[in-house]
């Protein structure tokens, strides 16, 4: 780890500290840091008042503030039927690209734990002694992420991945026309929409995911105008294999 994202981590610690004063900085023996201790809260929610704590890790990534960190919680307090964990155990604060886009709003670990950290621990807490959540929820996997980027883009589920293919692609004309149907050209419409997400996630990230997604919908038997939707690179293994099986065939 660069010595200059320590010593931000450091400075930004003060500002952690004076509020979760438990909180430590600990150096681990392969140079990374990691934040760690027992975070509480009082919330108000709905007439309810919810007080719990919790035992943490924030996992500080190399490019950090350019990564948000990942969170663990270390007490298997949370179990796993709660289902809101990404595969490696980390905590599934929402879609990743929104959970950076919120992240790159102040990129203060502070604010990263009372904003994004804290709600997640809140959530459970108040599903847990209530048998509800507080909140309404996003569903999981590819059926939530696909559910995030709908309802950021306002769209329906083909226009939705069309514009993701703009993304995955890092190509989006202009001049052309909204794959949203309205009418407009897409620089009148929902490019102002595809510039909030284009920071936040390397090209390739989007074509990982609309791959993944594509995959799912046709598992399940959904139609697809698949050149519209698939990513260039996808799109042209696709051909390749058509290719093949014609092949065969004509054997």
């Amino acid at each position: 780890m660069e010595a200059g994202t320590v010593r931000l981590v450091i400075d930004q610690m003060a500002d952690v500290q004076a509020r979760h004063s438990a909180l430590d900085l600990v150096i681990v023996p392969s140079g990374g840091l990691i934040v760690r201790g027992p975070i509480g809260f009082s919330i108000e929610h709905d007439r309810y008042t919810v007080e719990d704590s919790y035992q943490i890790e924030l996992h500080i990534p190399d490019d950090y503030p350019g990564s948000p960190p990942v969170v663990y919680e270390t007490e298997g307090k949370i179990p796993a039927e709660f289902g809101h964990f990404m595969e490696a155990g980390n905590f599934c604060l929402g879609a990743p690209v929104e959970v950076r886009k919120a992240f790159a709003q102040h990129w203060s670990l502070r604010r990263f734990i009372d904003e994004q950290v804290i709600p997640y621990l809140f959530f459970y807490s108040f599903k847990r002694e209530h048998g509800r959540l507080p909140f309404d929820d996003l569903y999981h996997g590819l059926v939530g992420l696909l559910q995030y980027y709908k309802e950021h883009f306002g769209t329906e589920f083909i226009p939705t991945l069309k514009l993701l293919k703009y993304l995955a692609d890092d190509f989006a004309p202009p001049l052309s026309v909204c794959p949203c149907e309205s009418g407009r050209r897409l620089q009148e419409c929902h490019g102002p929409k595809l510039d909030e997400l284009r920071p936040h996630y390397p090209p390739e990230r989007f074509e990982m995911e609309l791959r993944e997604m594509i995959k799912q919908l046709l598992r399940e038997n959904i139609r697809l105008p698949e050149g519209s939707v698939m990513p260039k690179r996808m799109w042209k293994q696709h051909q390749r294999r058509l290719r093949k099986k014609r092949r065969v065939r004509q054997r």
